[in-house]
């Protein structure tokens, strides 16, 4: 078997098993993580590896973990979760007395999400009695991060953090969330397209950000009607940025709430659900959508009684590194630039802009790959980034590949025109 052979056979494995659309991110990524995986098994032969990983079950996963990249924090996009909070508050719950609301975060990644979601809903006076939610991610290492509740300061981003003073504990260089929110969040580690091939029971609120752009049609078409199977008439689905037409093919309709990015099922005749027929479900007794598997309940937080440590010096601000990059870029000093780029995501985590910048930097001095992968990297955290899309659009040009180039340059034009008239409605 040819090496380019081996890898397309890799490739098409991913998509039947995941859904993966390869040139969503790209082959070269797909190549990166193939060669990592035979480093560590002691492969040299492609061909070799592409059997091996066919055949088993275990090494397809340790594939999957490696182009897995979770990128997240908490809060991330905050109008979601101010709506989320109002909505169940002001909306839902007197409509459903008896009832307890469930909730769906996948993917999950490490944590941050569905812990959002669960402080969110407790900000909002919602009694932790009276919801649960169900977080689900295909990668164990993801997991295994969650379960725990312990995060490190490239977790919190911003400035808006009166939430980790409420509900963390500063333990060493990180942070332990408490039980109060814990408690309230079920780690599941599955498949997706597998894991939604039945209408188990009805959900109330779906986020699932970000992720069906990854996707293929068929996969993304699979995933959209098992959530709208499993989501109630009145329920509320929360998409990624880039997402908001996929879901107006299948028949949601938008809420009326800026940067929220939420949808409704489009059937507003369809009757909702008479709540007094419905018993009330307390979360720990619930049935759950997912079959349950051993977990290691994260840690209560012990509130330390010796005298609290002095606090870190200050680092530099993203904006403060990002901006002098900038203007180091535009004087012509590349290589300074990069420099204040790469002390950005070592200080704060990864960035979209950070990564937008260096990809525009490699760009300039011909360095087209290295180019491509800091825009997909962009891409990755902030998928409705326009400029990398047009800028990765124009790189794919030129290397032949028009039709991913094609799709690029579209959702470019959808993602400018949409800040555009969010720029003007503000």
């Amino acid at each position: 078997m040819r090496c380019a052979d081996a890898a397309l056979q890799i490739e098409a494995l991913l998509n039947r098993g995941i859904g993966l659309d390869v040139p969503s991110i790209g082959s070269s990524m797909v190549a990166l993580a193939v060669h990592t995986r035979m480093k560590q098994r002691a492969l040299k032969d492609i061909a070799e590896y592409a059997v091996l990983v066919a055949g088993s079950e275990t090494e397809f996963q340790a594939l999957v973990e490696e182009i897995v990249v979770p990128e997240t924090w908490f809060f991330r996009d905050r109008e979601a979760f101010a709506v989320l909070g109002q909505w169940a508050v002001k909306e839902w719950l007197p409509k459903h007395p008896y009832e307890a609301l469930r909730i769906l975060s996948v993917p999950c990644s490490s944590g941050e999400e569905p812990f959002s979601i669960v402080m969110s809903l407790l900000d909002a006076g919602l009694p932790p009695e009276r919801f649960s939610v169900e977080a689900v991610d295909i990668s164990f290492a993801a997991l295994s991060k969650a379960r725990t509740g312990h995060y490190s300061r490239n977790s919190f981003r911003g400035q808006l953090l009166e939430f980790r003073e409420k509900y963390f504990t500063k333990i060493g260089n990180g942070w332990q969330i408490d039980q109060t929110v814990a408690r309230q969040v079920q780690f599941r580690q599955l498949n997706v397209l597998n894991a939604f091939t039945r209408k188990t029971s009805e959900l109330d609120v779906v986020f699932c950000r970000n992720m069906m752009i990854y996707f293929d049609e068929k996969s993304r078409a699979q995933l959209m009607t098992n959530i709208g199977g499993m989501l109630s008439p009145e329920g509320l689905l929360f998409l990624g940025h880039a997402e908001g037409q996929i879901a107006r093919e299948f028949g949601f309709e938008p809420i009326p709430a800026a940067l929220a990015f939420g949808f409704r099922k489009g059937n507003p005749k369809q009757p909702a659900r008479p709540a007094a027929k419905r018993r009330e479900i307390k979360p720990a007794l619930r049935p759950t959508l997912f079959p349950i598997l051993p977990s290691v309940p994260a840690p209560i937080a012990r509130r330390a009684k010796a005298k609290a440590p002095q606090p870190e010096p200050p680092a530099p601000s993203s904006e403060t590194l990002l901006a002098k990059a900038q203007q180091l870029a535009d004087s012509g000093r590349l290589d300074a630039a990069r420099g204040e780029c790469e002390s950005c995501v070592r200080l704060h985590g990864p960035s979209s802009r950070a990564y937008y910048l260096l990809g525009l930097i490699d760009n300039s001095l011909g360095n087209e790959t290295q180019a491509v992968e800091f825009y997909r990297k962009a891409l990755y955290l902030q998928p409705d980034h326009y400029q990398a899309l047009f800028h990765l659009s124009l790189l794919l040009k030129k290397s032949g590949d028009l039709k991913t180039a094609r799709q690029l340059e579209e959702r470019g034009k959808r993602a400018q025109a949409r800040s555009t008239l969010e720029t003007k409605a503000s």
